[in-house]
């Protein structure tokens, strides 16, 4: 059952958004909407495992789970118009794949953060940045080991001031007030 109404939306390269004629898969597949949840979290779960668990991807698996959450953003706009049920569903299994590792991913999104605020990240514009570090803090707020984000956030930051590597003060005041909101101190 599952794979007749996933059939609409799946290929083999993955999910893309269904093209319907101008109507969306809620409504092509209506009362079937509970299997293709759970389809989808299941997708979800096996997919962003394969980028947590390979440790051998380490150095990529920031980039790879922010295109992963694009990915799977653009599919709930496009596909399912924004369905509260399916955004709960992503959210719920983006948040469970992102804590298989329980520290670590928190760790990889700290340096990710280093290495996006450091000076030699000149290949990019101002704007450009902030539109990173704003994904970035998409996947911060999926972490459980906030505290270890903060402890190695703390450690790279105070180096790249002390050693004169930020790229930008204001770009680091933006990330922390950023941060501040997100945390609530």
């Amino acid at each position: 059952m599952v794979s007749l109404i996933c059939a609409g939306i799946y290929d083999a390269d993955g999910w893309t958004p269904y093209r319907g004629p101008s109507e969306d898969v809620l409504t092509v597949f209506k009362g079937q909407c509970k299997s293709l949840r759970q389809a989808i979290s299941s997708y979800i779960r096996r997919t962003g495992q394969s980028i947590v668990m390979d440790e051998e991807k380490d150095k990529d698996m920031v980039s790879s789970l922010l295109e992963f959450k694009a990915s799977l953003d653009s599919i709930l706009e496009e596909s399912f118009s924004k369905n509260e049920a399916f955004c709960n569903t992503i959210k719920d299994s983006f948040e469970h794949l992102i804590n298989l590792r329980q520290n670590r991913p928190a760790e990889l999104i700290a340096k990710f953060l280093d290495e996006k605020l450091r000076d030699g990240n000149k290949g990019t514009s101002e704007e450009e940045l902030e539109g990173t570090l704003d994904k970035v803090l998409v996947l911060f707020r999926f972490i459980q080991g906030k505290d270890v984000f903060e402890a190695f956030y703390k450690k790279d930051l105070a180096k790249r001031l002390l050693l004169g590597k930020s790229a930008s003060i204001d770009t680091e005041k933006s990330m922390i007030s950023k941060l501040k909101t997100e945390c609530g101190s």
